[in-house]
């Protein structure tokens, strides 16, 4: 704890600030992704109000971006993706902990949420203390310390989540203070404070416009909703005290009334702009904000698109979209095929939910533009090997297609994201983890495949309606009402671009309706890992074993010129390269340890986490 609250100290006399943010006008840009602009002066910063709402501004950067770790978030830690570890260079830990391996000495490599979090709390303070008799006019300031007060709470929440209990510090420490030995609260006392900052925010943020990417009222009942949901649900709630859910009841519904509705089209919440109509607070990817390296599409676009694709979609993932009659194309095993369905698993893509389309890159899927300077293209994704090789694959080849007509490539029987395309030098890329899909929720194919410049068009979102249409639906499940939480659900299978069937189901098969519709709206929106943890379902889903396309080939028997598919063949099964996945340690494992040197820095001061004390 020392470390983190002696880190970046500033002297008596004087400090400077990076100001991040925006000038007054503003408001409607990106409000966390904006580089120093100048150094100013203590007294300067917190007697002006334009310079003190981007030191606020700056403290908008402690809320965790959702790509960590290893740019593929905590979905690589679950059922729904696995990470390729080859291309990785910050996924240190996520292998320790599948593994079962993880512990105080290695969750840094995993997560600095400890370190990042308390340093942005730090900056929360300094602006409370600041503040204190300040002369800006409350019309001016009051908002600020709104905006301040969902911060600080977002922030203990991210602490809450991941490691329980932890210290709750709401004074910045100078250099010449006797003691940082701060022990933890504990976890009741975290959730009441976090609780009481989001009500805080509340009041001081009445009556404030809603503009893209700015803290507003309807974001801090958001936040507290969400907060409450979590202290209902099972890790925090054992004995399952129904008046925790009906308070979760009570703040959702808030949520609900405060006036947002469903975007018409489910594809355009993760493009700018920021569709506010169901986004309650979210951000904008910029030159100056995006993912680590060259952007997002270098990271998740297809190796065979000369890109990392260090994120990958499971067949369990896939096989939670339904077919358009309302049935899943898997038993709940996931390896037998649903007799009701109708589903053909040589014929995959052949009447799916429409988010199946929009979300997942299969083979045969598209054509996408392939934006990458000289070598830019237009194909679909070609993830098949030939059914009938020549010996090593040599000519002539029966494709009739010598040439893609759009682009002018030589094409031969396997497809230029296929392994063998790469074993004859024609790609730079093929890494040795494969699930045969990408996923497409965030990638822009208007942009190039990798850029420092350029101006991507994605969006991260915080807090959308949608969650909040699940939430209540879950809140409904465990206090009995079995309808109304069919209704929530169905309001989502609604939307015009989805117009799914209604779900009918109830007990345990409502649950797993319930569950396979979060993971599919939520996924990459940094909930799936959490979900899991406090549901106490980690048993099966972090543990279980990836699956995906162990096989696809391509016959080009009868196909004629200007067809520029045959007939596809699928083998599935478990992807044997990827991070063998050992069976859930237990309990202890829902929350990560606290790293072992912030314990040895508060001269033990901080106690570990059950399970982690070895």
């Amino acid at each position: 704890m020392k470390y983190l609250i002696l880190k970046n100290k500033i002297a008596k006399r004087a400090f400077t600030i990076l100001l991040i943010g925006l000038a007054a006008s503003a408001c409607k840009r990106d409000l966390l992704d904006k580089k120093p602009l100048d150094a100013i002066s203590e007294d300067v910063v917190f007697k002006d109000a334009t310079f003190l709402q981007n030191y606020v501004y700056n403290v908008y950067n402690g809320i965790k971006p959702p790509w960590s770790p290893g740019v593929g978030g905590f979905e690589a830690l679950t059922d729904i993706a696995v990470n390729q570890p080859e291309t990785h260079s910050r996924s240190g830990g996520i292998r320790q902990y599948i593994e079962g391996n993880l512990n105080p000495d290695n969750v840094t490599d995993l997560t600095n949420i400890w370190t990042d979090e308390y340093g942005y709390i730090r900056k929360a303070n300094i602006f409370f203390e600041k503040v204190e008799g300040s002369e800006i006019p409350l019309d001016k300031l009051n908002p600020m310390k709104g905006e301040v007060h969902f911060l600080r709470g977002w922030m203990y929440f991210e602490l809450m989540r991941t490691y329980g209990g932890v210290p709750i510090i709401k004074t910045s420490y100078n250099l010449n203070d006797d003691s940082f030995d701060t022990p933890r609260n504990t976890f009741d006392e975290c959730a009441a404070f976090v609780l009481s900052e989001c009500d805080l925010a509340i009041g001081l943020l009445e009556g404030q416009p809603i503009n893209a990417g700015k803290i507003s009222k309807a974001a801090a009942l958001a936040l507290k909703a969400r907060v409450l949901l979590y202290l209902a649900s099972p890790l925090n709630n054992p004995s399952n005290d129904a008046s925790k859910w009906q308070a979760a009841e009570v703040a959702t519904k808030a949520v609900l009334d405060a006036g947002f509705t469903l975007h018409p089209t489910h594809e355009d919440l993760s493009v700018k702009p920021l569709k506010t109509d169901e986004i309650i607070f979210g951000k904008s990817f910029t030159p100056g904000a995006r993912i680590p390296d060259w952007g997002m599409n270098y990271d998740y676009w297809p190796s065979g698109f000369d890109a990392q694709q260090r994120l990958m979609p499971t067949q369990t993932f896939v096989n939670m979209f339904q077919l358009t009659n309302g049935e899943y194309p898997y038993l709940a095993d996931g390896v037998s095929v649903n007799p009701a369905s109708g589903y053909d698993p040589q014929n995959p893509e052949k009447n799916r939910d429409p988010r199946f389309y929009s979300y997942i890159i299969y083979p045969g899927a598209g054509p996408f533009t392939i934006n990458d300077g000289a070598k830019s293209t237009v194909r679909t994704y070609e993830y098949w090997e030939d059914a009938n090789p020549n010996p090593n694959n040599a000519p002539p080849y029966s494709n009739p297609n010598k040439v893609d007509s759009k682009n002018g490539q030589e094409l031969f029987d396997f497809g230029r994201d296929s392994k063998t395309y790469w074993v004859k030098g024609l790609t730079p890329f093929h890494w040795r983890v494969q699930t045969g899909y990408t996923f497409k929720k965030l990638l822009d194919f208007e942009g190039p495949r990798a850029s420092f410049d350029y101006d991507y068009s994605q969006v991260i979102i915080f807090l959308r309606l949608t969650e909040f249409y699940l939430n209540y639906a879950e809140i409904q499940i465990a206090l009995g009402k079995e309808a109304v939480a069919r209704e929530y659900i169905n309001k989502i299978r609604k939307r015009s671009s989805v117009n799914m069937p209604d779900i009918t189901s109830s007990g345990a098969n409502l649950v797993r309706d319930y569950r396979n519709e979060r993971a599919i709206e939520l996924h990459l929106e940094d909930s799936r890992f959490y979900d899991l943890m406090r549901w106490k379902a980690a048993p099966g889903n972090v543990d279980v074993a990836v699956r995906g396309l162990t096989s696809v080939k391509m016959d080009w028997t009868g196909a004629k010129v200007g067809d520029l598919k045959g007939k596809l063949t699928y083998t599935y099964g478990v992807i044997p390269e990827a991070e063998v996945r050992k069976p859930w340690k237990g309990d202890y494992y829902y929350l990560f340890p606290i790293p072992r040197g912030e314990i040895r820095r508060s001269n033990d001061a901080l106690k570990q986490n059950p399970g982690y004390d070895q």
